[in-house]
């Protein structure tokens, strides 16, 4: 099924999952990040306090995504939707107009959670739950809305921060925001039903009806081999880009080489998105496990090869690929062995995950860099974990296939 026909018979859902994953850029790194020096300034913080901050709001984020996450399960998406945007309403609002650092610090946690948690969290797993005979190829539309996000915004961002201030144009994210999401929320007829319904038991306590076992995959030792495999892109995507300064220098580079870079990654996370949203539905989740990772292996070892800014541009251009490729394909590979039941309790688990990797990655790297480990060091450091994540998937990944491939034999 080719992408235009997925948009005709699905619009009404890759409409709110667009819309979504587009809202939750207003909580990644990298819009975030524009907004610091103004933030440190107006609260008297120092760099490294801002840097504890974000990654203490970061890690109690990933903590509660683990257990808000499952309740899209069973909650009317529509509410679910609504509770999201209320919550990043009102994290914006305590940023903005708090005196006092500790609110200021609870509504960027706000942002952070609902943002880069949350809003993805809502779009990727209606898509995906929704639209099942093109799954990877819904998937893979929804998520278009973050490179998009990293193509226009951080620009925007950047002309508006010459005329506005930095609470102003929060307040501007913060109307449009309400503009777009509370017509669909009152008026859109559209809205799926909620996954599971809920009664109580003899004891009182709610428990949740559904067709399916729920599953525990971290009981499961599959899972955990596949944990290193899926947290992999970003750690080390994390960790660069953090800490992009002392690359540039010991790869004798300029500052606009990562300008361009991250322009070259966000085209190659849309054309790696729209691949694996195709192969997925075609060679099935467990294939393109087992080669998605292949890019960012090459990346890795073209920069230490060249050692140079051709070889951070590369790395940045292969990086974004496997980028684009990891949300159709983990996603996917999550339903081929655990089911959609459960969809959001297994998605909470990843993205809960992906946001503890991002938030303890900086401070890996930055015990490495202090202990006076060459960047080409840590580089190969990651080529060697990311190869180790690919080994220990292998086994699950190909029983996977092999069941798959005996499921479709007449």
């Amino acid at each position: 099924m080719g992408y235009r026909r997925i948009i005709l018979q699905h619009y009404g859902i890759l409409a709110i999952g667009f819309l979504a994953a587009f809202s939750g850029n207003l909580g990644q790194t990298f819009l975030v990040g524009f907004f610091q020096p103004a933030i440190s300034e107006s609260f008297s913080l120092t760099s490294s306090e801002f840097g504890i901050a974000y990654s203490l709001v970061t890690l109690v984020s990933g903590c509660l995504i683990f257990f808000v996450g499952p309740m899209l399960d069973w909650w009317p998406t529509r509410r679910f939707a609504f509770c999201v945007v209320l919550g990043m309403a009102l994290g914006i609002l305590l940023l903005t107009l708090s005196p006092w650092a500790i609110l200021a610090l609870l509504g960027f946690g706000l942002i952070r959670f609902c943002g880069q948690g949350l809003f993805v969290h809502l779009g990727t797993t209606t898509a995906a739950r929704r639209i099942v005979q093109a799954r990877g190829s819904a998937l893979a539309l929804v998520t278009l809305a973050i490179p998009l996000g990293e193509a226009i915004l951080p620009s925007g961002i950047a002309s508006a921060l010459h005329v506005w201030s930095w609470r102003e144009i929060w307040w501007g994210a913060l109307a449009v925001l309400l503009i777009v999401w509370l017509p669909t929320l009152l008026f859109y007829p559209g809205w799926p039903p909620a996954n599971q319904t809920r009664s109580t038991r003899p004891d009182g306590r709610t428990q949740h009806r559904t067709s399916a076992a729920t599953p525990r995959p971290l009981r499961e030792a599959r899972f955990w081999r596949l944990s290193l495999m899926m947290m992999s892109v970003a750690i080390v995507n994390t960790g660069i880009f953090v800490f992009q300064a002392d690359m540039i220098d010991e790869f004798n580079a300029t500052p606009a080489t990562f300008a361009i870079g991250f322009a070259l990654a966000a085209g190659g996370r849309v054309v790696g998105s729209l691949i694996a949203g195709r192969l997925v539905d075609r060679l099935g989740a467990a294939i393109m496990g087992r080669l998605y990772l292949l890019p960012l292996i090459a990346g890795l070892v073209i920069a230490v090869i060249l050692h140079n800014a051709w070889g951070i541009l590369a790395y940045m251009l292969l990086s974004g690929i496997v980028t684009g490729m990891q949300e159709p394909t983990v996603t996917s590979l999550l339903i081929q062995f655990w089911g959609s039941e459960h969809l959001g309790r297994l998605r909470s688990i990843f993205v809960a995950g992906m946001v503890f990797a991002s938030g303890l990655a900086p401070a890996t790297f930055g015990i490495l860099l202090d202990l006076n480990i060459p960047f080409t060091g840590i580089l190969l450091m990651m080529i060697v974990m990311v190869c180790i994540g690919f080994l220990l998937a292998w086994g699950p990944l190909t029983r996977q296939v092999r069941a798959q491939r005996k499921e479709a034999r007449p």
